[in-house]
C-alpha cells in the first residue's frame, strides 16, 4: 500500500507538467490573428503618416504663394508702372498686342545661358507662365535702377531663395519657383485685372482659371489684386 500510493502523486505531477508545458506556445490561429492585427496598425499608421505629408505640401504651398505674391506686388509697387513681371514696360516682346517674336529692345539684363537662343526663342523663354526670373535680376538695369528719391525701380531680388533652372512645356533652362509637389509655380494673366499665381497639385497639370478660380480641383489659385 505505501509504494502504490507514493506513486500515485508523482504520476499525477508529472502529468501536470506535462500539460503545462503543452499550453505555453501559441497556435497558429492565435498568430495569424496577432499579425493580422499588427497589420490593421501599420497601415493606419502609414495612413496618418500620409495625411500629415499631404497635409504639411498643402500648408507650405500656401505659405510660399502668400510669399510670391507680396515679392509680385512689391515689385508692382516699385516699377511705379503697374506692372507686373513681363506686362506692360516689362512686356517680353516689343509688340504691345503679345504676337511679336521680336525681343523687346529695353531687356538688356537677359542671362547668359540662354545667349544662343534666337530671339523668337528668346521671347518664349521669357514669356514662359513658369519663368520668374524678373524677380530675381534687373530686367532693365540701363533705365530701371533703384532711386532712393522717388522710391521708385527695381528693388530686387524680391525672393529670398533663386529659382532653379527648370525646363517646362518644351523651354528649357527657366528660372522657376517650385512647389512642394515638385511643379513650378505659374504666373497668369499678369495683364489683366484677374492676375493669379497658380499651383498644380499632384497630377502637375494645370486646369482653367476663370476669375481666380480653377476648374481643377487639384490646383491652388491666389488672386494678385483680390
Amino acid at each position: 500500500m505505501f509504494f502504490s500510493s507514493s506513486i500515485h502523486p508523482v504520476s499525477q505531477y508529472g502529468s501536470a507538467k506535462v500539460k503545462l508545458s503543452l499550453q505555453t506556445g501559441f497556435t497558429l490561429l492565435e498568430l495569424l490573428v496577432v499579425l493580422a492585427i499588427l497589420s490593421i496598425i501599420a497601415g493606419t499608421v502609414v495612413l496618418g503618416l500620409q495625411g500629415l505629408q499631404d497635409q504639411g505640401r498643402s500648408d507650405a504651398r500656401k505659405f510660399e504663394m502668400a510669399e510670391l505674391r507680396k515679392a509680385l506686388l512689391q515689385f508692382r509697387r516699385d516699377s511705379g508702372s503697374n506692372d507686373f513681371p513681363k506686362d506692360g514696360r516689362y512686356d517680353c516682346d516689343d509688340d504691345p498686342s503679345g504676337e511679336s517674336t521680336a525681343l523687346n529692345t529695353e531687356l538688356t539684363n537677359l542671362p547668359s545661358y540662354i545667349s544662343s537662343l534666337s530671339p523668337a526663342e528668346k521671347v518664349a523663354w521669357c514669356k514662359s507662365d513658369a519663368n520668374f526670373w524678373m524677380l530675381f535680376e534687373n530686367p532693365l538695369p540701363d533705365d530701371n535702377n533703384w532711386d532712393e528719391d522717388t522710391r521708385r525701380g527695381w528693388n530686387g531680388p524680391y525672393l529670398q531663395n533663386k529659382g532653379a533652372l527648370e525646363p517646362y512645356l518644351g523651354i528649357d533652362d527657366i528660372p522657376t519657383v517650385t512647389s512642394a509637389y515638385g511643379s513650378p509655380y505659374l504666373l497668369l494673366d499678369e495683364s489683366t485685372a484677374t492676375a493669379n499665381i497658380v499651383s498644380m497639385g499632384e497630377n502637375s497639370s494645370a486646369g482653367t482659371v476663370t476669375d481666380c478660380h480653377s476648374n481643377d480641383d487639384d490646383d491652388y489659385v491666389v488672386c494678385l489684386l483680390k
